[in-house]
């Protein structure tokens, strides 16, 4: 009697699903079930809920993978993917601000799971040891929270845990009924201060992980609780080694390994083109364009080269700027960076470039950017990439010193001369 009220109950729920989504059930034709045989006699396989895992891709909103909650009845044909996904109109600026446009979305396993075959990605499925009752309460919860295609703003930052990770984490602690889930080993990543994390999380984008340590501040030394550093390629070991506890005992998370739904058809490798090459390449070049000015007089081609550089530094400022004092991702506190990216060189520059005692500055600014250099050791934000960028300024404004103080030598003398022949002339 009670299963006969429970199933009820359940095609009540999924048929309000289906309305609220205003989606057409369509035969169960690509992905298997999980489950393909007959209902057990407990109903334990009515529903059946999953966690997909899904490997990284080659763009950069997919650099870090994706997770979702797959969820299926196979008794009314129902199999359907909950997950959280970024607006694909969002901006490089509204990442920055941590403002980055995202929505919930409930979609079918078969048209969910054909946007990464497309992209030759491998996708993991690791079933969730949950009771029937839990799965129904994973199923409302869901059902409630991504039918209305709710609305969030995906940030990634120090108090901010939405993304499509902790998403699904959190719809599994509210589907738990008078149980918690214990962690019995923590993965050593998450163990680790965040500068270790962001580099080994975004180790196949160097680009990527170029920008989130340039944002980073001082956030790179702190190491955040776990759920604020939830990504879909730490999830599955997080969970593999916790378990579910509370006043009926104990059990694992996972039921079992995990099954393979879509095969690996593309390795995603760094690029050839990383920071470290680029940034390596533009230094060479500053201490070429520096040797040759030196013994051949090429400035109009240095001073292209040095504003080409000026207003690389003023865009990097203005990135800085803008996420530690408007955004709100991991760069609202101080960020190492600002020493040698900044606007204070702008500003210096537009007051003062035509004094006849500037190039001092560069001299300054020179102390001060090989001081910041040898720094490194000091935080985990400051790495090689960033200091091959700070090195090429030091490098152009020592050598701008050196001209200017040259140029004011040669002035010096030259007007010493003038005076001298017409003093002689008188």
């Amino acid at each position: 009697m009670a299963n006969t009220a429970l199933k009820i109950w359940i095609a009540t729920l999924v048929a309000g699903f289906m309305l609220a989504t205003g989606a057409a059930v369509h035969a169960q034709d690509k992905v298997p079930w999980t489950h393909p045989g007959p209902l057990l006699p407990d109903s334990s396989n009515f529903v059946t809920a999953s966690l997909l895992v899904i490997e990284p891709g080659p763009e950069t909103v997919s650099a870090m993978g994706h997770s979702a909650i797959r969820l299926e009845c196979p008794v009314h044909n129902l199999d359907y993917c909950f997950t959280l996904e970024n607006n694909p109109e969002y901006s490089g600026l509204a990442f920055i601000l941590g403002k980055t446009p995202a929505h919930d979305i409930a979609v079918p396993t078969n048209e969910f799971i054909t946007k990464f075959a497309t992209e030759k990605r491998r996708v993991l499925q690791y079933e969730l040891n949950l009771t029937l009752h839990e799965k129904q309460e994973l199923w409302r919860a869901a059902d409630i929270e991504f039918t209305n295609e709710g609305h969030r703003l995906f940030n990634y930052s120090y108090d901010g845990t939405d993304n499509c990770t902790s998403i699904c984490l959190e719809l599994i602690e509210q589907a738990l009924i008078d149980e918690k889930i214990i962690v019995d080993e923590m993965p050593g990543i998450l163990t680790r201060n965040n500068g270790i994390y962001f580099r080994y999380m975004s180790r196949r984008s160097p680009w990527v992980q170029f920008l989130l340590i340039t944002l980073g501040g001082t956030a790179c030394d702190e190491t955040w609780n776990m759920r604020n550093r939830m990504a879909p390629e730490v999830i599955i070991p997080l969970l593999s080694h916790s378990h579910f506890e509370g006043q009926h005992g104990s059990r694992s998370v996972l039921k079992g390994s995990g099954k393979e739904l879509l095969p690996r058809g593309v390795v995603v490798s760094p690029s050839h083109l990383s920071p470290i090459l680029v940034f390596g390449a533009l230094l060479a070049i500053a201490i070429v364009i520096s040797v040759l000015q030196y013994y051949r007089r090429v400035n109009k081609i240095a001073r292209a080269f040095d504003v080409g550089l000026f207003v690389f530094q003023l865009l990097l400022a203005m990135l800085l700027v803008t996420a530690c004092c408007v955004g709100s991702i991991v760069g609202t506190h101080w960020n190492w960076y600002l020493i040698p990216f900044n606007p204070l060189p702008l500003i210096i520059w537009l007051l003062w470039h035509k004094r006849k005692k500037f190039y001092k500055v560069y001299l300054f600014y020179t102390v001060v950017l090989v001081l910041f250099i040898f720094a490194t050791p000091l935080s985990e934000q400051l790495d090689l990439p960033h200091q091959l960028i700070t090195a090429t300024l030091a490098v152009r404004c020592f050598y701008n010193y050196y001209d200017g103080k040259r140029q004011a030598a040669t002035a010096a003398v030259t007007a010493k001369t003038n005076k001298k022949h017409n003093k002689n002339k008188k």
